[in-house]
């Protein structure tokens, strides 16, 4: 049953040329894990749960029933594509399960386990596919004497719950994110002590096939843990770009990685640890995260990249460029950024009062990150989209959408604020492509 509650929160708006982009502070230590279109946060307030909904634009906490991490609970609350599902972990009779959450009903529903209860918990959901359809997680696999592991899984109605395995009988894994119609799941692989990067491909005949690291030099040694990544943690609505965790492998540094470029390393900022990939867009052109302090994890320094700007610290991002006058309020995270882009969520520390808070920025799709992106950005919402596209062009310019194997589905004559309908085209990804003054650019937009 879900309970609203209406807490006292800080709301400040931009100056007036970044009029629409708002900061929005809730005085509680509540852990966002979920961020959707709409701008709704997701998250846990306290060990076990329940699962929470931050809306900040109506100031209200509703609380959604389910069990969130903690007491050997394991679980994220994310949500699909069009806001109404949401991954997590609820009460079944074996204990703790996997499960999936309906906005519309305000119900959840059990996905299932490998059958191997320990300690009142037989599975926890990570994060669920765009589509709304498969939840990801893990799930015990196995008990030996007093040792227990865990597997993968990925859970929908249809094929229920799939293991999806482990390289190391003994080892555990488990799945942390999954792409738009789940044909890519990612996650860790354990062997030797540090959680290294795994990744799941759909199998036509039915299933999985067994998770492969992704590799620092893709000529090197598999099996080589500094030439191994580490955790990956989220992954783009095609399944193409997979971001996780840096470690001793590649210096701390988050990464992306694609198969065409290979790893690309974020990036450090000034006296920052490791640093982790939070959250990225749906077409993962903007990629979030946070850095650990240098010397003993604290403060933590959140960031934002995107491939014009680069690896830029968020603080600094919304003083110097939204012009934001944060006070003695001071992120430490960004856990979590909307498929389109435009929401961002995270927590941090009031220096005064020394306090946890949870903050939402929003960008603003006609300004902030978007705008920055420069060149290379079409600045065309929502993005994933249902079927309407919003795009603004200064000046006439020539536009095709193209599918995934580059055929051009249309191509039209385009200027001011205008609109696209993407109502008939099939779900998936496709490329917008601008022509204008000889230049070109291009923006994948994801249609489900």
């Amino acid at each position: 049953m879900r309970i609203a509650t209406t807490l006292a929160l800080v709301l400040a708006s931009f100056p007036a040329h970044h009029a629409l982009a708002q900061f929005i502070a809730l005085d509680e230590g509540f852990q966002p894990t979920g961020l959707s279109n709409a701008g709704l946060v997701a998250g846990y307030s306290a060990q076990t749960g329940p699962y929470r909904i931050w809306n900040p634009d109506l100031l209200t906490v509703d609380d959604i029933g389910g069990l969130a991490p903690g007491s050997g609970i394991g679980g994220q609350a994310q949500f699909s594509y069009d806001g109404n599902f949401l991954s997590g972990t609820s009460l079944g009779t074996q204990g703790a399960e996997l499960s999936r959450y309906d906005g519309s009903t305000g119900e959840w529903t059990l996905f299932g386990s490998l059958g191997f209860p320990v300690d009142n918990t037989v599975s926890g959901g990570y994060s669920i596919s765009g589509d709304g359809t498969t939840v990801v997680g893990n799930s015990w696999a196995d008990t030996t004497g007093n040792l227990a592991y865990s597997h993968a899984v990925a859970c929908n109605a249809i094929d229920g719950v799939m293991d999806l395995g482990t390289l190391f009988f003994g080892r555990s894994t488990r799945a942390n994110a999954v792409s738009e119609d789940a044909s890519v799941v990612v996650g860790w692989q354990d062997f030797n002590g540090p959680w290294k990067s795994a990744v799941w491909r759909k199998n036509p005949n039915g299933g999985y096939f067994p998770n492969e690291y992704l590799l620092l030099d893709a000529s090197g040694d598999p099996t080589d843990e500094f030439n191994q990544l580490g955790e990956c943690s989220a992954v783009s609505a095609d399944g193409a770009w997979i971001g996780g965790y840096g470690d001793y492998a590649n210096n701390g540094e988050p990464w992306i990685w694609s198969a065409g470029t290979g790893v690309i390393n974020l990036g450090h900022l000034p006296f920052t640890g490791n640093g982790f990939v939070g959250g990225m867009t749906a077409d993962a052109s903007i990629v979030v995260g946070w850095f650990d302090g240098e010397l003993f994890g604290d403060p933590q320094t959140p960031f934002i990249w995107t491939a014009a700007d680069g690896l830029q610290n968020l603080n600094t991002y919304i003083t110097d460029v939204l012009g934001f006058d944060l006070g003695s309020r001071q992120p430490y995270t960004a856990n979590c950024i909307s498929p389109d882009g435009r929401y961002i969520a995270g927590y941090g520390v009031d220096n005064t009062l020394f306090e946890l808070f949870t903050y939402r920025v929003d960008l603003d799709m006609t300004s902030g990150v978007m705008e920055a992106a420069g060149a290379n950005s079409i600045k065309a919402y929502p993005n994933p989209t249902s079927g309407i596209v919003s795009i603004n062009v200064p000046e006439r310019s020539s536009l095709s959408i193209l599918s995934a194997d580059g055929s051009v589905l249309l191509r039209t004559s385009v200027v001011g604020n205008s609109t696209l309908d993407l109502s008939n085209y099939a779900p998936g990804v496709y490329t917008l492509s601008l022509l204008s003054g000889g230049s070109l650019r291009t923006q994948r937009i994801t249609k489900y």
